[in-house]
């Protein structure tokens, strides 16, 4: 039935094309013998075959997408001549294919082969190609709106720069000068319907003449049937999105999948092109209104603005519209090659990105306590010898302070340190003896770390240097400050130590002398 429609759709457009012709030249043949027959005193007109050149070659401007089209050039008759696709039958035809393919039943999915075999797949590429025209054919007679309403309101366009805003704004509008009696928020945002409204207060234009405003509000009613059409294809191919590309159907929803084909012009198109560019397909540009564009998103396109992004907090949301990219441009191929037509990659793959999802919206982890480890109880090396030993019996507890540590049961211990106002206790140290009262204790010679004998005697040894303090001045009763002679100091030690030898032999004899027994008698 489809493939009936496309041959009648093809046989119409030649026979509506071959009887707009028989119709023009049967019309200007009667224009041409009518008045030679009714008033033979007319001169004849010689200049309708000059004029019928000119106006196939303004028919070829406008086919070919000429946009300098001005209010001067361009009456009311004329406005049909900048749209090939609202006055032609090309979108007709489609629109008919797509009522005809939705009231038949839709077969299952075909398992294997390529893409291209299903049946529905050519009427959905067809569609898809048509919306891209569709979307070049508004932005070219919002041209022709913007190029109308200039002497009106000619700061409008600077203000808005989607164009179907920009043709709802100007049917809103009209020819009214006062802007505050319209209401433009069920279509435009509040900060850009003030921008507006406080703009056209100070702008210079002029109301239009109501032929050039009854043209503006045709191609005002041109874009509104173009923007029906296009949703309603979007529509079907959207309901169409489960059988064609299942495992994008189900990654990122139907609507989704069906704007992102259109966008690129089929699912072939669309599998061959990478993530980074899948990403920002429907990105609208930047408007500048003098306000804060903070709010403004960019590259921001069909992923970005579906719903599975948008519940997301907003510093996350960049993140996972690249990774849904990535994960489309490798389903998209998926979908071509007719891999799942169950959609069972699709499901394993959205699982796959939820769960990256909500990976990056964990919070970090927090700073926990953690416990030392336990030490490696392995050998040591200890220090050993008399030294060693010394030491450590000069710093272990007393016997005083042993018994101090030690109680009686049933015997309270004696307390000191009343007057402080803290008391400490005395253990057994206070049961016996004086009451209050310890004995010191001994000191040990043996826990004294000292210095050897052989170092005391080098350390006692006195050098034949003379001491820094000495002075060869001295003080005495007789005269007073007297100056010592080293020399006579020297001399008289030499001869202290020679009588001193003498004396001792002396002192010697004496004492053998004196205290010998004599020998007894015989």
């Amino acid at each position: 039935m489809l493939a009936d429609l496309d041959d009648l759709g093809e046989d119409e457009d030649v026979e509506l094309s071959s009887a707009a012709i028989s119709q023009s030249s049967n019309a200007r043949k009667m224009s041409i013998d009518q008045p030679s027959q009714n008033n033979d005193n007319m001169p004849p007109d010689h200049d309708d075959a000059s004029d019928h050149d000119d106006d196939m070659d303004d028919a070829e401007d406008f086919e070919e997408g000429n946009d300098n089209i001005t209010s001067q050039d361009v009456n009311l008759p004329d406005i049909k001549n900048i749209s090939d696709i609202a006055t032609n039958a090309r979108m007709r035809i489609v629109l008919q294919k797509i009522d005809v393919a939705k009231a038949v039943p839709r077969r299952e999915a075909i398992e294997g082969g390529a893409v291209e075999d299903d049946p529905e797949y050519p009427l959905i590429v067809q569609a898809n190609n048509l919306t891209a025209d569709i979307d070049t054919e508004i932005i070219r007679i919002t041209k022709f709106i913007r190029d109308k309403y200039a002497p009106k309101f000619p700061e409008l366009e600077t203000l808005i720069v989607n164009p179907l805003d920009y043709v709802k704004t100007v049917k809103a509008i009209g020819n009214e000068m006062d802007l505050t009696q319209i209401d433009l928020r069920s279509f435009l945002p509040t900060a850009t319907v003030m921008v507006i409204t406080v703009t056209a207060t100070t702008s210079n234009g002029k109301p239009l003449l109501e032929d050039q405003l009854a043209v503006v509000l045709q191609a005002c009613e041109m874009v509104t049937e173009l923007e029906a059409g296009k949703r309603k294809i979007l529509e079907y191919v959207e309901s169409r999105m489960g059988f064609v590309a299942p495992n994008l159907s189900v990654l990122v929803g139907s609507a989704t999948a069906a704007k992102l084909m259109g966008a690129a012009g089929g699912l072939t198109a669309l599998s061959k092109i990478p993530g980074c560019n899948i990403r920002v397909l429907g990105a609208t540009k930047r408007v500048n209104t003098g306000l804060s564009i903070l709010g403004q998103q960019r590259h921001a396109g069909f992923l970005s603005q579906a719903e599975f992004i948008l519940r997301l907090p907003t510093e996350y949301r960049a993140k996972a519209a690249k990774v849904f990219a990535d994960k489309c441009a490798l389903i998209a191929r998926v979908d071509a090659a007719r891999a799942c037509p169950d959609g069972s990659q699709g499901r394993t793959v959205r699982e796959e990105v939820d769960r990256k999802v909500e990976k990056l919206q964990e919070p970090p982890p927090g700073q926990s306590v953690k416990a030392l480890p336990v030490p490696a109880e392995g050998p040591k090396k200890r220090r050993g010898g008399r030294r060693a030993r010394k030491q450590k019996e000069r710093l272990q507890m007393t016997e005083v302070r042993k018994q101090q540590n030690r109680l009686v049961f049933g015997v309270a211990e004696e307390e000191i340190g009343h007057q402080f106002g803290s008391t400490k206790g005395l253990g057994l140290a206070g049961q016996g003896g004086v009451p209050g009262k310890i004995r010191a204790v001994v000191a040990d010679k043996k826990n004294k770390v000292g210095i050897n004998q052989k170092k005391y005697a080098r350390f006692s040894q006195s050098s034949g240097a003379t001491s820094g303090l000495s002075s060869s001045l001295a003080f005495t009763p007789v005269q007073g400050l007297e100056l010592e002679n080293p020399e006579a100091r020297a001399a008289a030690s030499a001869s202290r130590s020679s009588n001193a030898i003498t004396s001792n032999e002396i002192t010697a004899d004496w004492f053998s002398t004196k205290f010998m027994r004599p020998a007894p008698k015989k």
